[in-house]
Formats: structure tokens, sequence, C-alpha cells
């Protein structure tokens, strides 16, 4: 083993297709591998990022949940034996309760990033996150309003945007519309769909793109599919891709709709959309309003209200000057507060910060 590194272990619930699992992999990608020794464990096997995750360890293990409650435990503390990490860095709250107390037994630096939202949890999961949070050596937010809304001080690291990953595409001869989420109880696709029926309808929208899989994935494809022909043709339900940057250069605007329930922390999808030279429509929700003026870079609309997400996609398609004067916004919000190079260098102050103070 090499002792000049430092062993810095992630552990992760699943490498599933979110916006989450995304941010992951674009850091994994960022660290420096000459500084630094990448171990992984995950709860989940062959998911949507599992290889690539793998590709950027150098040590890499997955657990599972369901074969034995109890077995987990005894892995996690078998692979801190094996790892030795210097510094522990758990993306949500059931890696944060698996770790903890090997952590503290292995005198390992404890970095709670698990606040990727702005209270989703409730009742006494709400509670047991926020102790958790409070526990650990330091509790790490892509948000604002997600450390204020677990209340617990901490800091913030917004997401890294690789803008090398997204062409633009200067000539978008349609007037195409997008979304780019998990149908989950998380997310407000009825909203979305509502308003893309009556935008296709009314045929100020040519195409609808939805990436993403879920749950509730039929039941959205088959109310589009009840509607008449020359309206459902135009929906395009593309699941779990990998180029998703393909999909974004066909489209002008990208949607998300979150649910008061649930909130919403910092999306990924927001920014991609932003990144990529779309305008982005999102519900003014959690931590939303810490990416998109509103007005600005953006369009922030009130939660269930579809109707508003039609007024500001009539708004943009029949105000050009207007649109490109957002979009020219947006990337600047991205290149000012989510540039990718500046946040990595945050996380590895953040790293060589903590190890200090130990």
């Amino acid at each position: 083993m090499d002792t000049n590194r430092i062993n810095i272990l992630y552990v992760i619930d699943g490498l599933f297709s979110g916006g989450k699992e995304r941010q992951f992999v674009e850091i994994l990608k960022g660290l420096d591998k000459d500084k630094f020794r990448i171990g992984i464990i995950t709860f989940n096997k062959n998911l949507f990022y599992t290889e690539k995750a793998k590709s950027l360890s150098e040590y890499f293990v997955e657990l599972e949940k369901k074969s034995n409650k109890f077995k987990p435990f005894f892995t996690i503390w078998a692979c801190f034996k094996d790892f030795k990490p210097d510094i522990v860095h758990s993306w949500d709250y059931l890696s944060s309760l698996f770790v903890y107390f090997p952590v503290k037994f292995y005198s390992a630096i404890f970095v709670n990033g698990s606040i990727r939202d702005s209270g989703i949890e409730k009742g006494w999961q709400f509670y047991a996150k926020k102790w958790m949070l409070k526990a650990a050596n330091v509790a790490l937010g892509n948000s604002k309003a997600g450390l204020s809304s677990y209340g617990v001080e901490g800091e913030v690291i917004y997401n890294a945007i690789d803008l090398g990953r997204f062409g633009h595409s200067k000539f978008r001869n349609e007037f195409n519309i997008i979304k780019v989420a998990n149908f989950s109880d998380y997310k407000n696709h009825q909203m979305f769909v509502d308003a893309s029926i009556e935008l296709v309808k009314e045929k100020f929208v040519d195409n609808v793109y939805l990436a993403g899989n879920g749950e509730y994935f039929n039941k959205y494809k088959s109310l589009v599919e009840k509607q008449k022909e020359e309206v459902s043709a135009k929906f395009h339900f593309l699941g779990a891709i990998s180029n998703v940057e393909t999909y974004l250069e066909k489209c002008t605007i990208g949607l998300l709709c979150s649910t008061v329930k649930y909130s919403e922390g910092v999306s990924n999808s927001v920014l991609e959309y932003m990144a990529a030279g779309l305008i982005p429509i999102a519900t003014n929700i959690g931590a939303t309003s810490e990416i998109i003026q509103d007005g600005e870079n953006g369009f922030l609309v009130a939660p269930d209200s579809f109707k508003e997400i039609v007024n500001k996609v009539k708004l943009i398609k029949n105000n050009p000057e207007m649109s490109v004067k957002m979009v020219a916004n947006a990337m600047k919000t991205i290149e000012l507060k989510f540039n990718y190079n500046k946040n990595m260098q945050k996380i590895n102050h953040l790293y060589d910060k903590v190890l200090r103070k130990k």
C-alpha cells in the first residue's frame, strides 16, 4: 500500500441513475489520484454508474443488504480494517449510519455529505439524520437551504459541473423541451406532463423528452399514450440514459417539477440544462432559488402550477432576444458558482483542512 497517499473511503447507498450519483462520479473523476487512494463501498450491485465508479477507484466493495441484514455491518468493519481510511465521506443517511462506529473505532475523519436535499427525511429519521450530521467532523451540504433545513452548521460546496461534457447547438431547428428526473415520489411528473400536453396541443412545442426511469415510468407513459396520436407521438420516454447531453442539445427549455412534501436540493439536472445552453424552468422549492434567479437566468414557478409552466414556455418562445440573454446569464451562473475546477479545489481544500485539524 502507498503510505504517501491519503486513503479516502466513499460510502454511498447505490450507484443509481440520479443526479446525486452523477455528481459522485464527477467528483471521483476530478480527484488527484497521486494524492488520494480512492475506495468505495456501495449497498447495491450492478447499477447505472457501477462500472464507471469502479474504474475510478482502487478499492471497490458491493454489499448485499437483502441477503442478511447484519452482514453489511460486519463487512464494513472488515473493509475498514483492510482499507484503513484516513477520511470517510458518506453520501446519504443509510451510509452515515453504517459507518459511524467503525469511523470512531479507527479514528478516521468523518465527512457526512448526506445533505443533498432540503428536508427530505421525515419524523424520527429527520432527527436521526440531524444527530448523525452533528456527530460528524464535518457536515457537508450542496446548498445553504439543506444545512438550514436540518438546523446544523457545516460546509457548503455546490455541485461541480464539467462544461466540457456539453456541446451547444447554435441552430436548434425545433422547439423542444426536456425533463431529466427519475419517476419517483420526489418529482412532480404530473405537473410536467399536464403542461407538456397543453403545449403540444397548441403547437408551441415540437417534441417532449423525458429522461429517467423509476416506479411511475409506465404510469405516465400510459397516460400520454391515451392522448390522440398527433399528441402522443411528440413524447419520447427515454428511460435511464448515459448520453443525456445528446438530448439536451436538441432542446431549448429544461424543466424540473419538484414536490412540496419532499422539497428539492441543488438539482444536478437544472445545472446541466444551464451548462448545455437551455433555459431552466423549475418549481420554487428548497434550494432551487440558489441556482435560478427568476427572470434572469431562468424561471421559477409555483408548486403544482402547470399553467404557469405553459405561460413561461410561451413567453420564451415569443421573445428570442430575451431568451439569448437568459442563456448567457445561465452560462455565467455555471462558470461563477458551479465551476468544476473551482469546486473541485474546494473539495480538496476541505479534505486538507480536516486532516490538518486531526
